[in-house]
């Protein structure tokens, strides 16, 4: 839990209106935890995040959703019907007052209700917009909708996962959303010091894509040079690493391990093997040779299947890197939670829910500033919960006023 009177983090004079749906909601998340006034609005019923599984304790609700307590923690939350004209009034009043809007519309859906990013930065000239859809906002494509199965599909980070002989799978846990996010919040970061530095204090529009953001990652590791120079389509490799070996293995509890023989040490493993009674064909000098051990990785990779099949995986880990091998666990989220370093470094983090009467254990930042550190402090605001804060204190409407815009549905 960090404490209450810690140190604020480096964008707390920054104020962001996040109106991103699933996308880029966690776009929004990057700059709370970096201490800006992140300001989520959502239409006066709930957004579509508060009704994504898993809900706590397996019962729906529109405080129960562990996704919207993950995506929503350490911002503030109002209702506003932005399609109603009075909605979008405030909506541009909240804009004026800002620094940053997120938004996922399709291009031109929100100028078309005037809150488009020339209109907005015509009000508030310092603003910077930033808009993450699936394809940009230019291009054959920029009109069309994608969910980040399409994102994962049309960036090639799809075909790239899986095993050799099966279809190309899903990558797990939204990659191309959080890739999106990340990328636009970099934009965002970049646009924020250029508005302070280039001497005319103006904002910027941050135009970032679900496909170029996620395709950054499959043209990692040079694919693209090797399409480019050999006309060769790299393709999934299932359990077989980059040097042409099998890299994964199960061990004796069924837990897997990534396990590398690094060049310096083979004497190592051979000798393990030997220790272990293990049959191998393995002991020519030409097996010395790291160029000959890849093109003849069949034996290789099955004296370490065997070795890994006597273990389980906590002890060929602990053995294996006394060895000076490259064994590594390969974690599933349980892992990751009790995982000592993670503990250590304290990735982990409990927020108090008072509401629900228990703390929800989220994970942290994955950075460290020595000046400006990052928090993650409070829950996922109750819905309309800062109505009052946000539309009284900042907008000074009256408390007649806001019950008004409660009774005609705008809050």
């Amino acid at each position: 839990m960090v404490e209450a009177n810690a140190r604020p983090g480096p964008l707390a004079d920054v104020r962001v209106v996040d109106l991103a749906g699933e996308s880029g909601v966690f776009a929004g998340r990057l700059f709370a935890e970096l201490g800006a006034d992140v300001i989520r609005v959502e239409a006066p019923g709930g957004d579509a995040v508060r009704s994504r599984q898993p809900f706590i304790d397996g019962t729906p609700g529109v405080e129960r959703s562990l996704y919207h307590q993950h995506f929503n923690a350490q911002k503030r939350g109002i209702t506003l019907d932005i399609r109603h004209a009075r909605g979008a009034e405030l909506l541009r009043g909240l804009a004026r007052r800002s620094d940053v809007l997120i938004e996922t519309g399709a291009p031109g859906e929100l100028a078309a209700l005037g809150l488009g990013a020339e209109q907005l930065r015509a009000e508030q000239p310092r603003l910077i917009y930033l808009s993450i859809t699936p394809f940009g906002q230019t291009g054959p494509m920029a009109g069309y909708r994608a969910t980040d199965l399409v994102a994962s599909a049309m960036s090639g980070l799809m075909y790239l996962n899986g095993f050799p002989d099966d279809p190309p799978a899903v990558p797990g846990a939204e990659q191309a959303y959080h890739m999106g996010a990340l990328t636009a919040v970099v934009g965002a970061l970049l646009a924020l010091v250029g508005r302070d530095r280039d001497g005319t204090d103006t904002g910027r529009r941050v135009d970032a894509s679900l496909q170029e953001a996620a395709s950054m990652a499959t043209l990692q590791t040079a694919n693209a040079n090797y399409y480019s120079w050999h006309r060769q389509v790299p393709v999934r490799r299932g359990l077989i690493g980059m040097a042409g070996g099998r890299s994964l293995f199960q061990c004796r509890d069924e837990q897997w391990v990534s396990f590398v023989l690094p060049p310096p040490f083979w004497e190592h493993f051979l000798a393990w093997l030997d220790e272990e009674g293990i049959e191998h064909a393995l002991r020519g000098d030409e097996w010395r040779d790291l160029r000959y051990r890849t093109e003849h990785a069949e034996p290789v990779s099955a004296a370490i299947g065997a070795l890994a099949a006597r273990f389980d995986r906590s002890t060929l880990f602990h053995e294996g890197q006394r060895r000076r091998l490259l064994v590594m666990p390969v974690n599933n989220v349980a892992d990751l939670l009790a995982d000592r370093q993670l503990r250590h470094r304290q990735f982990f983090t409990a927020v108090d829910h008072p509401e629900l009467g228990r703390s929800l254990v989220d994970s942290g930042v994955a950075y460290r500033l020595s000046a400006t550190p990052a928090r993650l402090d409070r829950r996922a605001p109750l819905l309309g919960e800062h109505n009052d804060a946000v539309f009284g204190e900042l907008l000074g409407l009256d408390e007649g006023q806001r019950a008004e815009l409660a009774r005609s549905g705008v809050i």
